[in-house]
């Protein structure tokens, strides 16, 4: 078993904040190969995936971890000429997960990622996607709850090489209790990627006065001809709010629910198989929203 340096930040900053890189004891480990088609994957052990969108294919495909034992999860996508890709991503296990996303997206093609995060008491997360050919297209949107003492570490770089290459990158949350994310967002603009747009944002509801949220967004240049910007909003429960709920006769517990539903049912919501959806209900105990 050896220490190895995961989720590790493109340009560090002060090492006090602890978001420069995340240290992992992991074992030599045996891995299923698994080929990604359309439709729904369970993982439930250490799994090395590929998924390939041949050119001009249209391909959907789900993963959904859960596993009794912790997991390493190692993606790899390749989105050829004029393909569009999705994955979509749901995380839902107690225990220790390190998943790593490559992704390879080529001239008009496009891909989109979609993941949630349901508690996990120790993930990180790692996606790096290379925009490199002309007119490439990155969308991603990213939901997580986290309670009790649930730790998420997500890093995502999006390199931009080729010209009037396009990337989104949505993340949003809440956390509550003892929690702890880092979100690092990084969109690089390389110096052959005239044209290209990279935009970010995260917006977290913070739930309890032991919640600890760290954002760090980053933008990098090395292209004049660019559009770069990010944001990030933590906020906390409005108590105007909470008093009218109240005095609507709703219970403390059932407006936290309703309040995390509204965070990130938004990204349950592109769930296209249903089966799949009520499990994600059910597993967050919400089962009376869908039904």
């Amino acid at each position: 078993m050896k220490t190895t340096k995961l989720n590790i930040l493109p340009i560090p900053t002060f090492s006090h904040l602890g978001v420069n890189f995340t240290d992992r004891r992991i074992e030599n480990a045996i891995y299923d190969n698994i080929t990604l088609q359309s439709g729904s994957t369970d993982i439930t052990k250490n799994a090395q995936c590929t998924l390939t969108a041949e050119n001009g294919e249209h391909k959907s495909v789900l993963q959904y971890v859960r596993a009794d034992n912790a997991v390493l999860i190692d993606t790899s996508v390749k989105v050829e000429n004029g393909a569009v890709a999705v994955l979509v991503q749901i995380f839902d296990t107690t225990e220790p997960i390190v998943s790593k996303l490559n992704v390879d997206i080529a001239e008009n093609a496009h891909f989109e990622l979609v993941q949630l995060y349901i508690g996990g008491r120790d993930t990180v997360s790692e996606i790096k996607a290379e925009l490199s050919g002309r007119h490439s297209g990155f969308v991603s949107d990213i939901a997580y709850k986290l309670d009790n003492n649930d730790k998420l570490d997500l890093n995502l770089i999006a390199d931009h090489f080729g010209k009037n290459s396009m990337s989104k990158i949505t993340v949003g949350g809440v956390m509550s209790e003892n929690a702890d994310k880092i979100f690092k967002g990084t969109i690089n603009f390389k110096c052959s990627a005239s044209g290209a747009k990279g935009t970010e944002n995260e917006d977290v509801l913070l739930i309890g006065e032991k919640v600890r949220s760290r954002t760090v967004p980053v933008i990098l240049c090395s292209e004049e001809d660019v559009e770069g910007s990010h944001g990030a909003t933590a906020g906390r429960i409005d108590n105007a709010k909470i008093f009218y709920m109240r005095s609507r006769g709703f219970s403390d517990e059932r407006i936290m629910q309703i309040l995390a539903q509204a965070k990130i049912s938004r990204v349950i919501e592109k769930i296209n198989d249903p089966q799949t959806k009520h499990r994600v209900y059910d597993s967050l105990g919400w089962c009376d929203i869908y039904e």
